[in-house]
């Protein structure tokens, strides 16, 4: 079937969780346009739908329009407060659009409802948090953040839990990636451990100073062939282009 007629079948519905599930699965299948543009109809149609806003904000980001990603998850964070998804989309957005602040007040609000809710996530949002105190200079503000992880602590993120360990001291960096890969992953899933565990060793060079060997890890990342709706290659190329290394 093609995504014209999966697109229209989806409308004919009239129902928003059915367009919005279709959007979700056009875009885990790398079909970002026909995702946002999709989402956007059905928006059309239910302009406060909050599942249907944050989809779209979320597909934005793998599209790369930062900006318009912001301004749905904005918009998602108002309709729904106490949805910690919103939040932390929001806040990923804010930091790859380069806006630090907002990046910090939304992963802020994202940690503080995954612990209220029991999300065992909080090493992702605590990566992101950590980043964008260290983009601003605020490097006692960022060390202070990793208190929030710990080794051996549940997380549905192992990728991110290693990183924030490596920040904090507690995992070396020699051999990070080879000794902290998680077993028992589909390849596609252990490619892209692999490349989120090299992006969080990069820029811990860089922050140490490291930066030949930082710039060689974001050149390989961002040499890679596919997942590029992947943070870790967004991340390598913006890096790249700031230190002018492209």
């Amino acid at each position: 079937m093609s995504n014209q007629l999966r697109m229209q079948k989806a409308m004919d519905t009239k129902d928003a969780a059915v367009i919005n599930q279709t959007g979700i699965e056009l875009a885990a299948e790398g079909f970002y346009e026909d995702a946002i543009d999709l989402l956007g109809e059905g928006l059309c149609m239910f302009p406060f739908d909050e599942k249907l806003r944050g989809s779209r904000g979320r597909k934005y980001i793998g599209a790369f329009n930062y900006m318009a990603s912001i301004a749905d998850l904005s918009l998602a964070t108002r309709l729904n407060p106490n949805d910690w998804e919103h939040w932390y989309y929001m806040g990923v957005a804010a930091y790859l659009g380069g806006k630090y602040e907002l990046a910090k007040d939304c992963h802020k609000n994202s940690r503080e409802l995954m612990i209220k809710y029991n999300i065992e996530a909080i090493p992702a949002t605590v990566d992101w948090y950590w980043m964008a105190c260290m983009k601003l200079g605020q490097k006692e503000e960022a060390e202070k953040v990793l208190d929030n992880v710990y080794e051996g602590m549940p997380s549905e993120d192992g990728d991110y839990l290693a990183r924030t360990l490596l920040y904090k001291g507690i995992y070396k960096p020699e051999n990070f990636v080879e000794e902290h890969m998680c077993t028992g992953l589909s390849e596609e899933r252990t490619r892209i451990y692999y490349l989120m565990l090299s992006y969080g060793l990069a820029n811990y060079h860089h922050y140490l100073g490291n930066q030949e060997e930082a710039v060689k890890i974001c050149q390989m990342i961002a040499a890679i062939p596919d997942h590029h709706n992947l943070f870790a290659y967004a991340q390598a190329k913006q890096n790249l282009k700031e230190w002018g290394a492209e």
